[in-house]
């Protein structure tokens, strides 16, 4: 026997961490505009989310430094203490220590998800979470491509998947399995909601919220009270729509910066519809500070990744026109929507559909008609019947003015498509 070499556990054979390697790369360096953050950048907002987990108490023992970070990307050590992994968890919006691909060497008997799909048995639970969270990506693009009544097919799918799937996962991963599910409800509520079917999208927000809950998920949490509160004010109550997205700031410390930033675009324009305009004003400036453009490297179809510069000045506009200042809003939106990429197609429509009512506001009728045209052939192109019906309730407003060119082209494009869903 002497001389043969008994192999290692593979929970024992040291394998570099890409997982929350990753992670930490995706995060802006809030020192150097345009750049990732660091490894001594990261090791002191660990330490700072230790300080916020651990109110009052000294817990000098427990920070780190850019050292350790190395350690534990390379692989070195795979489970920090309790408080660090926790702190890791908040610093990278992670709703589980599996989804940083930690583990405790010592466990033998549990899978885990890691971050390479070569790494992983085929067939076995560790792969169809990573697939699952794969194909909610692709579906998330697929809405941008082909619209949400194609989207909501596969959301719907996955959903009845996930639903069978949490009756047998193990206990290990059933927390990242339920923040699948969460993310799935939420997509589903998105659908519905750009299909104007504003009550099954409150169904979906509420699952979202009940899933989110069992593993008290902050991120999740606060996205779908964002995603009710479009809701509430789409059914026209907005305090019922500011009392959500306040819910929704609960979390603000707690969620990435991008997604602070849609939280508060949404708050804004509730409380504007609410008549707090100053508020509301406050609130965009503030948002600005966390635009996903001014983070560079958040992977595109991510939560609130779309949440840029331009889309916040564009409900700057949508608030401008609440506050009955239609003119400031034209110049505004005049600005911002050029900022928006070409393939946000709903946000580049419902922003167009903005500036049409203000131009309608300001008594422009045949600018807002020919505005207003442009944004009905975008949304019929991406298939959003909430910007649809934005654009017929617009109608009213220009109706009075047919004998315009401009206006008789966009009422008889309505109603010719108000024709076809006929047939």
């Amino acid at each position: 026997m002497e001389g043969r070499k008994v192999p290692r556990h593979p929970d024992t054979v040291i394998r570099p961490n890409t997982v929350l390697a990753d992670a930490r790369r995706r995060l802006p360096s809030p020192l150097r505009p345009g750049q990732r953050m660091s490894r001594s950048e990261f090791a002191d907002a660990v330490n700072a989310a230790l300080v916020r987990l651990h109110p009052g108490q000294d817990i000098a023992n427990q920070y780190v430094d850019p050292r350790w970070v190395g350690k534990l990307e390379r692989g070195e050590h795979r489970w920090p203490s309790k408080a660090r992994r926790a702190a890791l968890r908040q610093v990278l919006g992670a709703a589980t220590n599996a989804d940083l691909d930690l583990f405790s060497p010592r466990r033998t008997d549990v899978p885990r998800v890691s971050g390479d799909l070569n790494q992983r048995q085929r067939g076995s639970w560790d792969e169809i979470v990573y697939q699952l969270r794969e194909q909610w990506h692709l579906l998330v693009q697929n809405d941008k491509v082909f619209g949400p009544e194609y989207a909501l097919i596969g959301v719907s799918s996955q959903l009845t998947t996930v639903e069978s799937l949490l009756r047998d996962v193990p206990p290990v991963l059933r927390p990242a399995l339920i923040r699948l599910a969460a993310q799935y409800a939420e997509s589903a509520a998105w659908l519905f909601q750009s299909l104007n079917d504003q009550t099954s999208g409150q169904y979906w927000t509420g699952k979202a919220l009940a899933w989110s809950g069992q593993i008290a998920d902050p991120a999740m949490t606060a996205w779908a009270n964002y995603r009710g509160s479009q809701q509430w004010l789409a059914l026209g109550d907005p305090t019922r729509a500011a009392e959500q997205a306040e819910a929704a700031l609960q979390l603000d410390q707690q969620v990435p910066r991008p997604m602070r930033a849609a939280l508060r675009v949404q708050h804004a324009h509730a409380l504007a519809a609410t008549g707090e305009h100053h508020g509301a004003m406050r609130l965009l400036d503030d948002a600005h500070h966390r635009a996903a453009d001014r983070y560079p490297g958040k992977p595109e179809g991510e939560h609130a990744s779309y949440c840029t510069s331009g889309y916040i000045e564009v409900y700057r506009g949508a608030c401008l026109q609440l506050a009955r200042r239609p003119r400031e809003a034209i110049a505004v939106l005049d600005a911002a929507i050029p900022l928006i990429p070409s393939r946000h197609r709903q946000d580049y429509a419902s922003a167009l559909a903005s500036k049409a009512a203000a131009h309608a506001a300001a008594n422009q009728p045949d600018v807002a008609a020919a505005t207003a045209r442009t944004a009905l052939s975008i949304a019929r192109r991406a298939g959003s019947r909430r910007i649809l019906h934005q654009l017929l309730k617009l109608s009213s407003a220009v109706g009075g003015h047919r004998h315009l060119p401009e206006v008789g082209a966009f009422l008889d494009d309505l109603e010719s498509m108000r024709d076809g869903n006929a047939s």
